[in-house]
């Protein structure tokens, strides 16, 4: 039943029915102002059937006009800016038109008892009596004055409506454009965040850490929610917290003493809806050098906030005496490159991103209104 109506609803709102409902509008339009043209017409000639061959027949070549000019001659011409042609086949087109239209109200006329006929209640034209080359080239300067009008009118029509396709092909094949960019740039977090990971799972294993199960089984969900919960473009805040916590929690389990780390994620509402990831990195960034401290003074706070729609996530940590883990260096710099390209095409000129970096701290905010 809803297939039904749903078919029933695009019939009736679809570009063959727009067609149908303007020139049935028309044509009400032009009757109406005939019927009540006491000036014009008799009221006999409204109840004759050559005034509704006149009516039906003038509209037959309106609608010629305007559809010759706009399915073939602007697509064909004036869309490729082909001025010149299009004026030569315009012109001949109204000249044909306009000849057709003429010799039609002057046998239309021959059956009234009138000595004027007005054009599709446009403009009012005298019928001369003859047939010659003079009498028809009279008759045809009122008519192709009209038709030229009708011409330039639609032709402005499908002027507008050419741009606007034209503007939705270019903010589709933009939108398009930005997906293949951030589903790039978020597919290039998994492996980046892999790869950390599992380098910590490594240093876990080779301690033979009681921690090294319950570290699988949260990287097992964290991977979960890559492969099937973050493909989408906006994930719930709750959804994100839990995340966030995940991970926090394991990469907490290979450090032994993380009294001097601080998290903080809160929002003054839960039903938020944000991009996947964008804590990742900075996550990242303070984990890799905040806790690979030579000395015990290990420092870091993490804050994830957002309030009155304007997302704040911040980091701070203490860098000095950083080493490398288990001999292997870490790469650097992926995920903080690939948050500002992220934000470039999510947030342009709605984000800020702040570092500073002295002897001993590093710190890096990132602001954006949501």
């Amino acid at each position: 039943m809803k297939t039904t109506l749903n078919k029933i609803y695009k019939a009736l709102t679809g570009r063959l029915a727009k067609n149908i409902y303007l020139w049935l509008f028309l044509g009400y339009v032009v009757f109406d102002m005939n019927y009540n043209n006491e000036h014009v017409y008799h009221r006999g000639i409204i109840y004759s059937p050559w005034y509704y061959w006149f009516i039906i027949t003038g509209f037959l070549l309106q609608m010629t006009l305007v559809y010759v000019n706009n399915l073939w001659l602007c697509p064909r011409y004036l869309h490729a800016r082909r001025y010149g042609r299009y004026t030569l086949y315009a012109s001949v087109l109204v000249f044909i038109i306009s000849l057709a239209y003429t010799i039609g109200v002057k046998i239309a006329g021959m059956h009234f008892d009138v000595d004027h006929v007005q054009q599709a209640g446009f403009v009012t034209s005298p019928v001369t009596k003859g047939w010659t080359f003079w009498d028809l080239l009279t008759d045809m300067q009122t008519y192709t004055f009209g038709n030229a009008s009708w011409l330039f009118i639609f032709t402005m029509a499908w002027y507008m409506q050419d741009y606007a396709r034209q503007r939705r092909a270019a903010e589709q094949a933009e939108k398009k454009q930005v997906e293949a960019e951030l589903n790039f740039l978020k597919n290039q977090i998994n492996p980046h965040f892999l790869f950390n990971t599992l380098n910590n799972l490594y240093g876990l294993a080779l301690k033979h850490s009681e921690n090294a199960p319950g570290a699988i089984l949260k990287l097992s969900s964290i991977l979960r929610y890559l492969l099937y919960e973050s493909n989408t473009p906006m994930v719930s805040f709750e959804k994100e917290k839990e995340i966030m916590q995940a991970y926090i929690e394991l990469e907490l389990l290979r450090i032994t003493d993380s009294e001097g780390l601080h998290f903080s994620v809160s929002a003054d509402r839960s039903d938020y809806s944000i991009p996947p990831l964008l804590w990742m990195p900075v996550l990242e960034n303070l984990f890799k050098h905040g806790t690979r401290i030579i000395t015990n003074d290990m420092r870091g706070d993490f804050k994830f906030a957002i309030t009155d729609n304007k997302l704040t996530i911040s980091s701070t940590n203490n860098y000095k005496g950083a080493v490398q883990i288990n001999g292997s260096k870490k790469e650097g710099g992926i995920g903080l490159a690939n948050l500002s390209k992220r934000l470039e095409l999510l947030y342009p000129k709605k984000y800020k991103i702040e570092q500073h970096k002295d002897d001993q701290d590093y710190s890096i905010e990132v602001k954006i209104d949501l």
